[in-house]
């Protein structure tokens, strides 16, 4: 029986690797992060935020970074806290129930989302800007509230 090359086994080979290398040259098509633009109340660019499952990273226009926002389980219960990225990752604040703290707890900004946007207050309902957040909507909202309300500046 002679070998052939349209025999299963190499049709099998061949898609494959062709599957293998498909994969492997398109990786930036499926990854994480997800960037987002922040915007102030006048609608101009003042920010990026490049959001993950757990944490977003924020950082200024020129790509400079400002701090995080992520969350962690705590005896079964998740609580969000903002670092301020200063080399000493300082924490700086925490969100919950869609309001942002300071660090000693007095409340700073609320904020909400819709499907695409996330919109940003302040206590005294002020708009601070919006967002679109796409994925991830309620750690994102947070972590840009965290941005537009100066929190990572202080």
């Amino acid at each position: 029986m002679p070998l052939r090359l349209n025999h299963k086994v190499f049709k099998f080979i061949q898609y494959f690797t062709l599957g293998f290398l498909w994969l492997a040259f398109s990786a930036d098509l499926f990854a994480l992060p997800i960037r987002t633009s922040i915007l102030n109340p006048e609608k101009q660019v003042v920010g990026q935020a490049l959001v993950y499952i757990d944490y977003v990273e924020l950082l200024k226009l020129d790509g400079t970074p400002l701090g995080r926002l992520g969350f962690v389980n705590i005896q079964g219960g998740f609580q969000m806290f903002v670092v301020r990225d200063d080399g000493k990752q300082s924490l700086v604040g925490s969100a919950k129930n869609r309001r942002l703290y300071d660090k000693d707890g007095k409340l700073i900004g609320h904020y909400d989302w819709t499907t695409f946007w996330s919109y940003f207050y302040a206590p005294d309902g002020t708009k601070l800007g919006k967002a679109k957040c796409i994925a991830f909507r309620g750690i994102c909202a947070a972590g840009i509230a965290s941005f537009l309300t100066g929190l990572l500046e202080q």
